[in-house]
């Protein structure tokens, strides 16, 4: 589509613009469907300001256009295909020189619209998905969900994140596959289908995993693909096959990608800790560079799938493959972990997709000589599903090298190498009697050496240095220390965060060190929006009798507030009480100046708080540190209690974006942050900023912003608190 049929997508349906209206902005969209918003909520979808069903009219303009386009590429378009967000935008290569390497960059064009996608997802139903996946909520109360429950409720994730444009199919297996659903358009009617085929899915029998894989690719391969569509198999699983195809599943998934040449990527989710996990990160690389991702409990099951789905929407190019000709590179430190294979052409480096705001980026070891002579191909399938395929040479391309840029990925890739050269000594051990043999103590030597070619680095200004020396020193050293961790969750785990970290890019909100890819516009909006679907559906249904669940038990929930009579320190050494506080006041621990004082009127005088130990009475889920880790304070106490108050307080800060209260250090409104738990697509971000700043105008109190609850502007799709305005928003 050129850049100016892109304009004729509606920015609400994503659809080719039928009987197209336009708002007094200039912004146009499907009348039926700017007509079905304003209904629900009177406000933009683009400036967030009030709309009338009155405020549009007819773009006639627009429709003639549109008509005179449709028209000019009727004769090319077959009668079951979908017209949607197909990118004129190209990838572009930039290449540098150091003494060590040569530093080639991939880098997708700038962020349009999502893409549409066809999803088939495979899902593993044999008996041992009826086993427990327990999970606390803020009460203290236990709930006994299998994870075929939880699998079911990742699906019905996917599915409402889904759009008319995208395509889903299900398969499950046991002791064979069944298709459950075919691969079927997501509008209203479809998305009520599928939701009725994940109601039907229950455990018994073995587990067949190839025939449930195989049936999904070959569904995914036979169907006409949309245009502009990006097709991807997400396999869910919680254990070891125990049915084997001839040969095995990779000769088996090999010889089925040469006999039908499917271009869909494999992505693989493994729940709970009896997996075979080197089979499933073996399956996503035969399965065109795709993902492995390891979901230990029902706390990673929105964190993991909320980034699956918007990696796949951001996604701008698949099946990327860099070919440098006439050179057979043996395996470096640099290298050694990509899929790789040498031809008489030279070797071939496989890379996975390109998302949009997010680049690939490799060093590879040539000595100066090899410049003048090495001729590199690039190619790729776009949204278009054409094959595309730039050559290019170092002679002409070749620029200053990113000294900064340069260290940042030889400490990524170097990340990935020891620490996967770690694993592989620790999968060596056999038994429990020579865990703490010469393979154990290679394997943490591997950590350590890293950590000290680190430390020095990390104690500096880049933040991508410091928070990779934090995964290192974090989670990879426990994985590797203990026996029993190692055992039960590090085998699984340091395969899917090296996984994100050589391929570049996020599969989680908790590893601070992927929190650095994928943070293109398009990329955080999708995933905001995600985050609102996951923890704003129905809970799941227990398999067994319980207690009703919030689904934030299984991810993070939103922002909170203070108890008035609680205490802040400030700079000059004294302390006041939260409801004492004025704008201007200077806070301890780093003297950020307070900017707004949001004081929220609770309804009856009342309000639910927990209290802590230390006399901190704070809402259940305002993210406080608590051991140097973000933690909501349910966490931390077995019930939450009502307490009498006239208003709770929280605040704006020109920095810092903490306080301490009562001796605890707690998050405060529009903080940033994107670690898992105190991230907010709305409370942590500049909208609220912006919100605040137009209600202090409004009110012109000096910086005191009264909120009540008739001033909460709510999400159509999820019913969560996405603004802030001067009067009410109802939600239908």
């Amino acid at each position: 589509m050129s850049d100016s049929s892109a304009s004729f997508l509606c920015p609400i349906s994503y659809e080719l613009m039928r009987d197209p209206v336009i708002d007094p902005d200039d912004n146009s969209y499907v009348k039926n469907a700017i007509e079905d918003l304003i209904h629900q909520s009177d406000i933009s979808p683009i400036t967030r300001q009030l709309l009338s069903i009155h405020d549009v009219r007819p773009n006639r303009a627009l429709n003639i256009a549109i008509d005179e386009y449709h028209h000019s590429i009727q004769s090319d378009i077959k009668s079951n295909s979908l017209l949607i967000n197909v990118h004129s935008s190209e990838i572009t290569i930039s290449t540098s020189y150091t003494n060590e390497f040569i530093h080639i960059s991939i880098q997708p064009p700038q962020d349009e619209s999502r893409s549409s996608c066809d999803i088939c997802c495979v899902v593993d139903t044999s008996g041992s998905m009826s086993e427990s996946a327990e999970i606390q909520n803020d009460k203290n109360e236990q709930y006994d969900l299998s994870q075929l429950d939880l699998v079911k409720h990742a699906l019905k994730t996917i599915i409402n994140s889904l759009q008319s444009q995208d395509r889903l199919s299900i398969v499950s297996f046991s002791d064979k596959a069944k298709i459950l659903f075919r691969l079927t358009k997501m509008d209203d009617e479809g998305k009520t289908n599928a939701l009725a085929a994940v109601e039907k899915l229950s455990s018994y029998g073995s587990t067949n995993l190839w025939d449930g894989l195989q049936t999904g690719l070959e569904i995914l391969s036979k169907e006409q693909h949309s245009i502009g569509s990006i097709s991807a198999l997400f396999l869910l699983t919680d254990g070891c096959p125990n049915v084997e195809p001839p040969g095995g599943h990779l000769k088996s998934l090999k010889k089925l990608k040469k006999e039908t040449n499917f271009t869909c990527v494999v992505n693989t989710f493994g729940f709970g800790y009896n997996l075979d996990s080197k089979l499933l990160e073996d399956i996503s690389i035969f399965g065109n560079c795709g993902s492995y991702a390891f979901i230990p409990d029902g706390s990673f099951v929105g964190t993991i799938f909320v980034n699956a789905i918007s990696t796949l929407l951001t996604t701008v190019a698949t099946n990327v493959q860099l070919l440098v000709h006439s050179q057979h590179l043996p395996p470096t430190d640099y290298t050694r972990w990509y899929s790789t294979n040498s031809t008489s052409e030279g070797t071939y480096f496989h890379l996975g997709s390109i998302t949009y705001g997010q680049s690939k980026d490799l060093l590879i070891p040539l000595s100066r000589k090899f410049t003048t002579q090495c001729k590199f191909t690039l190619t790729y399938g776009n949204t278009q599903n054409i094959k595309k395929s730039i050559t290019f040479n170092l002679t002409n391309n070749l620029q200053q090298a990113d000294l900064d840029l340069i260290t940042q990925h030889k400490f990524r890739l170097e990340f990935v190498h020891y620490v996967r050269t770690a694993l592989e000594k620790m999968c060596e051990i056999k038994t429990k009697s020579m865990f703490k043999s010469r393979q154990h103590k290679a394997a943490i030597n591997q950590i350590q050496k890293l950590e000290d070619k680190m430390r020095k680095y990390a104690d500096g200004k880049d933040e991508f240095i410091k928070d990779l020396f934090t995964d290192l020193t974090g989670q990879v050293k426990q994985a590797i220390e203990k026996e029993d961790w190692f055992n039960k969750w590090g085998i699984h785990f340091l395969p899917s965060l090296t996984c994100a970290h050589l391929l570049q890019f996020c599969n989680n909100f908790k590893d601070p060190g992927i929190q650095h890819y994928g943070n293109g516009k398009l990329f955080s909006e999708i995933r905001d929006e995600m985050d609102d679907i996951f923890c704003s559906l129905p809970a799941p249904k227990c398999s067994k009798d319980g207690a009703k669940i919030n689904m934030s038990v299984f991810y993070n929930a939103a922002g909170g507030c203070f108890y008035g009579e609680c205490k802040v320190h400030l700079m000059n050494g004294t302390t006041k009480l939260i409801k004492d506080i004025k704008p201007g006041d200077r806070i301890a621990p780093h003297g950020a100046m307070i900017r707004f004082v949001v004081k929220t009127i609770c309804q009856n005088q009342k309000a639910n708080m927990v209290i802590l130990e230390n006399d901190l009475i704070i809402t259940a889920w305002h993210p406080i540190r608590y051991a140097g880790e973000w933690i909501m304070p349910c966490s931390l106490v077995s019930s939450v209690n009502e307490i009498s108050c006239e208003a709770i307080y929280n605040f704006v800060l020109d920095q810092g974006h903490t306080m301490l209260v009562n001796d605890v250090e707690c998050v405060t409104l529009g903080h940033g942050f994107k670690e898992d738990v105190v991230r907010h697509s709305y409370y942590g971000s500049e909208r609220v900023i912006n919100d605040l700043e137009r209600l202090n105008l409004e009110q012109n109190n000096g910086g005191l912003i009264e909120i009540t609850e008739k001033m909460l502007v709510r999400s159509i799709k999820s019913g969560l608190v996405n603004g802030l305005q001067s009067q009410q928003i109802l939600v239908q």
